[in-house]
C-alpha cells in the first residue's frame, strides 16, 4: 500500500508540472508602451492655454506648473502653435484648479512580532561546555506609521470652432506607509504632497487634449523551447521574437503558450505604430486572434483571459484615435473657417424640420426630439466628454462616443406632456471598441410636479458587434412621468456608435 501511495503522488506531481512551468514560478514580464488618445479633439492651427485658481491655497507657481505641462503636451503634437492669449486662437484650453488639500499624519501602530526576548545558558554535552542560546517569543512592538491623504479639484474646458467640451482632471491621494524608510517621496511633507497632486492634475489635464502614456505589463510563457524568443522580447526586439516563435508549432499546452507569446509580439508591434494607422489596428486584431486561440486550447489557464480584455481596450483607443484624425480632416477639408459655437446650444424648433434628410421618427414632433440620426451634426444636443459625428456605411452620419475615462453624456432638453400617453424612448447602437455600457436617463416631473430622474439600462457592457435596436417604455418608470423635460444617453467603458434616437409619444 505504501508503494502504491508513493506512485500516485509521483503521478500527481508529474501531471501538475506543465501548468506550473507555463509561466514559471518567477514571472517573465515585458512592458508594452501603449498610448491613450485624448478625450477632446483640438482643431485649427493655434491653441491657447489658460489656467486659473478658485482656491487661495493654489499658488501662482503651481498654476504655472499646470500650464507648462499642458502647453508641452500640445506642442508635442507638432500640429499647433501655442498662442499667448485666447484672442484669435482656434482652440482654447481652460483649466480651473481649486480645493487643494494635503495632510500628513505621523502615528504609531502596534503589531505582534516574533522576536528575540532573552537568552539562556544551555549545556552542550558534545563540547562539554555551556553555550548561550537565544529565547524567542511574541512581543507587541510599536511601528511608525505615516498616513498621507490629499486631493485637488481640476476641471478642463476646451473651446473649439465646433463647440465646447469639458472633462475632469482631479486627483486624490490616500496612502499609508509603515516604517520611516518606506515612505514615498511625495508623502514626506505636506508641501511635497501638494506638488505631487498639482503635478498629477496637470498630467491629467494634458491627457485630455493629447496622447498620454498608458503602459501595460504583459507576461510571457516560459516553456523551454520559447525562451530564445523570450530573450529577444525582453530586449525589445519583438519582430525577431515573432520570427523565432513562428519557426515551429507544438501541441497541447505548449502550443497554447506559443500562441500567447505570438499575441504579445503582435500587440507590442501595434504600439510601435501610430494609433490611427490601419496597420496598428491590424496588429491588434492579430494579437486578439492569437490570444483567443491560446485560450481555446487551454481554457483553464488564468493568464490567458486578461490579454483579450486588454486588446479590446486598445481597439477602443484605436477607434478614438481614428475619430480624432477624422475630426481634423473634416474640419480642414471645410477650410477650417466655421465660426466657433457652443455645441451645447439648443437649435431653434424649426431646425429639424428644415432638414428633410433627418431620420427622426415621424411620430415624434420636431419640437420633441430633434436630430435623432445626427444628419445635422450635433445641433440641439449637449455633449460632455469625447464624441464626434462620423459616417457609417449603410446608415449615413451617426454619433461615435468614447473612449473617455469619465464617460460621456449626450443630452437634449425637451418639453413633452406624456400624461396618459404611450411614450417610448428608442435608439440604435453598436459597440465599436472596448466594452460599452449604455444607459438612458429621463428627467421628468411626476403627477405631483416633483422633479425626477430615472435610468433605463440599454446594455450593462458588451464587446464589439453589429447594430442593435433598443426601446424603453416610460410607463414602466416609477413614479410614472407626467412631463418629460430632458433625455440623456450615458456611455462608459468603450467606443459606442448611436443612431435614430427618438422619443415617441402616441
Amino acid at each position: 500500500m505504501r508503494r502504491f501511495g508513493s506512485a500516485v503522488l509521483v503521478l500527481v506531481l508529474v501531471a501538475a508540472a506543465p501548468a506550473a512551468a507555463k509561466f514559471g514560478m518567477s514571472k517573465t514580464k515585458v512592458t508594452l508602451h501603449r498610448s491613450r488618445p485624448p478625450e477632446i479633439s483640438l482643431l485649427g492651427k493655434t491653441v491657447a492655454v489658460e489656467v486659473t485658481a478658485t482656491s487661495r491655497r493654489v499658488s501662482d507657481s503651481q498654476l504655472a506648473q499646470v500650464r507648462s505641462r499642458v502647453e508641452d503636451a500640445v506642442r508635442g503634437w507638432n500640429l499647433f502653435r501655442v498662442a499667448d492669449t485666447p484672442r484669435g486662437a482656434d482652440s482654447v484650453i481652460r483649466v480651473s484648479v481649486g480645493d487643494l488639500d494635503a495632510r500628513i499624519r505621523e502615528t504609531v501602530e502596534y503589531e505582534q512580532k516574533y522576536v528575540k526576548i532573552g537568552e539562556h545558558q544551555e549545556w552542550n554535552a558534545k563540547k562539554q561546555k555551556y553555550e548561550t542560546k537565544d529565547d524567542w517569543g511574541n512581543r507587541t512592538e510599536p511601528v511608525p506609521l505615516t498616513v498621507a491623504t490629499g486631493s485637488v479639484a481640476a476641471r478642463v474646458e476646451v473651446e473649439t470652432p465646433l463647440g465646447s467640451h469639458t472633462a475632469d482632471a482631479s486627483a486624490s491621494y490616500d496612502q499609508q506607509f509603515k516604517g520611516t524608510s518606506k515612505v514615498a517621496s511625495e508623502a514626506r511633507s505636506e508641501e511635497a504632497l501638494e506638488r505631487f497632486l498639482v503635478e498629477t492634475a496637470g498630467t491629467r489635464a494634458a491627457a485630455v487634449v493629447s496622447f498620454s502614456p498608458d503602459p501595460v505589463e504583459a507576461m510571457l510563457a516560459v516553456d523551454g523551447d520559447l525562451k530564445p524568443g523570450n530573450r529577444l522580447a525582453e530586449a525589445g526586439l519583438f519582430k525577431q521574437a515573432l520570427a523565432e516563435w513562428s519557426r515551429r508549432t507544438f501541441s497541447g499546452d505548449k502550443e497554447a503558450a506559443r500562441l500567447h507569446n505570438l499575441g504579445v509580439a503582435h500587440e507590442a508591434l501595434a504600439y510601435e505604430l501610430p494609433p490611427d494607422a490601419p496597420e496598428h489596428r491590424s496588429e491588434l486584431e492579430q494579437a486578439s486572434e492569437q490570444y483567443r486561440k491560446a485560450l481555446a486550447l487551454d481554457p483553464g489557464e488564468k493568464y490567458f483571459a486578461e490579454p483579450i480584455r486588454r486588446i479590446e481596450t486598445s481597439l477602443g483607443y484605436a477607434a478614438g484615435a481614428s475619430a480624432l484624425l477624422a475630426d481634423r480632416q473634416r474640419f480642414d477639408a471645410e477650410g477650417g473657417t466655421r465660426p466657433r459655437r457652443d455645441a451645447r446650444a439648443t437649435a431653434p424648433p424649426s431646425s429639424a424640420a428644415a432638414n428633410p434628410s433627418a431620420k427622426v421618427s415621424a411620430s415624434v414632433p420636431a419640437s420633441t426630439l430633434r436630430n435623432g440620426s445626427f444628419e445635422s451634426a450635433l445641433a440641439s444636443w449637449t455633449l460632455t466628454g469625447k464624441g464626434t459625428v462620423v459616417n457609417e456605411a449603410g446608415r449615413g452620419r451617426v454619433l461615435e462616443v468614447g473612449p473617455d475615462r469619465a464617460g460621456a453624456v449626450l443630452k437634449q432638453q425637451v418639453d413633452v406632456d406624456v400624461r396618459d400617453a404611450d411614450a417610448r424612448v428608442s435608439l440604435a447602437y453598436r459597440v465599436a471598441g472596448g466594452e460599452g455600457r449604455v444607459r438612458v436617463l429621463v428627467v421628468y416631473a411626476d403627477s405631483a410636479g416633483r422633479e425626477r430622474t430615472s435610468t433605463l439600462e440599454v446594455t450593462a457592457g458588451e464587446g464589439p458587434g453589429d447594430w442593435s435596436d433598443w426601446s424603453g417604455d416610460l410607463a414602466a418608470l416609477r413614479p410614472r412621468p407626467a412631463h418629460v423635460r430632458e433625455v440623456r444617453v450615458a456611455v462608459e467603458g468603450g467606443v459606442v456608435r448611436l443612431d435614430n434616437l427618438a422619443l415617441t409619444v402616441r
